[in-house]
């Protein structure tokens, strides 16, 4: 019998002892990720700016909208905004026959209704203005694709104000050359003169320099960042992982995985993490989304939801059940969370590099409970967890049998 406990315990040793070498890194970024002690819940939406004049009634009925809701702090419910901050001059480039690219500023009078409503909402504290690009590709490569693509053509040359949702994903990424699959890699220097020419605009039309940016389809790199960072950006959002391109299926590639709220990358950016998703035009609900908040609050994480201008821009029908979904949505988040704060991108990111004492945990039991419920989500660590913890019991329960006299089961 005393061998067999030796043997059991060993076993569980050793599979220990491979976990921890195979997911030393999740178990170590797991433990450095801050702990909040409040339930977090901040919905980004993305892809606001130069476009359909609807987009004004929209923001100003989002800015009511969210006045209605209040956390147990009286802070309204907020909704970031990341701003397209051009689209293009479809008038100039079919006069270049679609061979020189021309934009036209948010700042344009013809936005100013868009432009007004952003103000209004951030003067109300409902919106928080972030930035997105400058545009949401890059205008070389969209003229490439252009010339061999009929549907891109039809897009850039068309008398209406399209949306840039409906381009093909790849192209919708700004940082590479997405003309063709797989993408490629633009020159370091043209990256550099872009992400420090979007921060201006942004600052010349906003009246600030944006401190939180979104890379567009989650496709950026260490330049971007580089760049950004020099400019006054201090943090940005990420899936989780950092994409730098697209194979020739379209799949997005990565550099940089397990990234995870309040890491510093070499850029001296800071990142958040961004994997919960609000899109009811593509069929979520509120009872769906409220599914991530539960899981991330038992993370101690916050909860970042993205969502699309586009959901709010459909038809009549569609307009409405967004709009149903999002009030249900807050509704349910406090009636389940008591405790639930609604803060902008920023404030939690600074508050988490500040290990603010208000929202961020430092007592290690808090810190080991969540690190312990977050190590659980990795599959092969659950199953570890639980077939050590099983082994461990069968153990002491045959040294207990021994010691009783009884027989071993």
């Amino acid at each position: 019998m005393g061998l067999l406990t030796s043997a059991l315990l060993s076993l569980i040793a050793a599979s220990w002892l491979l976990g921890i070498l195979r997911y030393g890194r999740v178990l170590l970024d797991s433990w450095k990720e801050p702990t909040l002690l409040w339930p977090v819940l901040i919905v980004e939406s993305d892809d606001w700016g130069p476009g359909p004049l609807a987009q004004a009634e929209v923001l100003l009925r989002l800015s009511s909208l969210l006045t209605r809701f209040q956390d147990q702090t009286g802070r309204s419910a907020v909704m970031t905004l990341a701003l397209q901050l051009a689209a293009p001059d479809r008038a100039s480039i079919r006069e270049s026959s679609c061979h020189q690219y021309g934009r036209v500023s948010l700042s344009h009078d013809d936005f100013e209704p868009i432009l007004a409503a952003i103000r209004e909402g951030e003067e109300r504290g409902v919106f928080a203005a972030q930035l997105h690009c400058l545009e949401h590709f890059w205008p070389a490569a969209l003229l490439a694709a252009a010339d061999t693509t009929n549907a891109v053509r039809a897009w850039l040359l068309s008398s209406e104000d399209e949306l840039t949702e409906a381009l093909p994903p790849h192209l919708q990424s700004r940082w590479v050359d997405a003309s063709r699959l797989p993408t490629r890699a633009l020159p370091a220097h043209e990256i550099s003169r872009a992400a420090t020419e979007e921060v201006e605009q942004f600052a010349s039309i906003i009246g600030r320099r944006p401190r939180v940016a979104v890379p567009p389809t989650f496709v950026w790199n260490e330049e971007v960042e580089k760049s950004w960072h020099r400019s006054g950006v201090r943090f940005v959002v990420t899936p989780g992982a950092r994409y730098v391109g697209r194979d020739s299926d379209g799949t997005l590639l990565s550099d940089a995985t397990g990234i995870y709220n309040g890491l510093e990358a070499k850029s001296g950016v800071r990142y958040l993490v961004r994997d919960a998703y609000f899109e009811p035009a593509l069929g979520h609900t509120a009872e769906a989304t409220l599914e991530s908040l539960d899981r991330k609050t038992r993370d101690r994480r916050p909860t970042l939801l993205e969502t699309h201008r586009s959901n709010f821009l459909g038809d009549e029908q569609q307009t409405e059940r967004c709009f149903r979904e999002l009030a249900r949505l807050f509704e349910r988040a406090l009636e389940r969370f008591p405790h639930l704060r609604f803060l902008t991108t920023e404030e939690l990111g600074e508050s988490i590099f500040e290990r603010d004492p208000k929202l961020v945990a430092t007592g290690l039991l808090p810190r080991l409970s969540a690190w312990l419920t977050r190590a659980a989500r990795v599959r092969n660590l659950r199953l570890l967890f639980w077939t050590t913890a099983a082994g461990l019991a069968f153990s002491l329960l045959a040294a207990w049998a021994e010691m009783r006299g009884m027989p071993s089961p």
